[in-house]
């Protein structure tokens, strides 16, 4: 009856077939990258941007971890300092949100004392780190960044938690006269 033959219409078929595939892949990926993304913003959002500095020590050659051991040992008393009075301005918070009258100024003057505490906390990390930036030298700077490339790329953020202290890792690198905290 009709001598026309069926290969076009399977052709046909597995044409959208292919292309719905590739809907579906790239809506994968497009899904992927905008939770990375989210993630990302997330991870600022939360302060998660840097490393804790026993990582940083262990990516460190030993000659850079000497020096990052000896500028953290020098700023203790300040990290100390700073971290108690951050503590105390997070408890004046509760005292003042618990407060019966609830007095909306004192809670104010609590959180504008907290947030001068976290940023004079923030600042101190800063200055602490271009300081142990300044103090590597070129081709220390260049091994850590490609390890942190490296560990980036590898998606190593949290693998491990069972950390060595920054003390074992300061003794171990050879920081006799650094005393970091524990």
């Amino acid at each position: 009856m009709s001598d026309t033959p069926r290969a076009p219409r399977r052709s046909r078929v597995w044409l959208i077939v292919s292309l719905c595939l590739n809907l579906f892949l790239i809506g994968l990926i497009v899904a992927g990258l905008v939770v990375a993304r989210n993630r990302m913003i997330a991870s600022a959002v939360r302060g998660d941007d840097s490393l804790p500095p026993e990582v940083m020590l262990q990516l460190l050659p030993p000659t850079g971890a000497v020096k990052m051991c000896n500028v953290m040992s020098a700023n203790v008393a300040a990290f100390v300092r700073l971290g108690r009075d951050l503590v105390d301005a997070r408890r004046n918070i509760f005292k003042a949100f618990r407060a019966e009258p609830f007095d909306r100024g004192a809670f104010k003057t609590a959180l504008g004392q907290a947030t001068a505490a976290q940023v004079a906390l923030v600042q101190l990390r800063q200055s602490v780190a271009l300081e142990i930036a300044e103090k590597l030298d070129p081709a220390e700077r260049q091994e850590l960044s490609r390890k942190l490339v490296r560990r980036f790329f590898r998606g190593a953020r949290g693998e491990r938690t069972d950390h060595p202290t920054v003390r074992e890792l300061c003794a171990a690198a050879g920081a006799a006269s650094a005393q970091p905290p524990r």
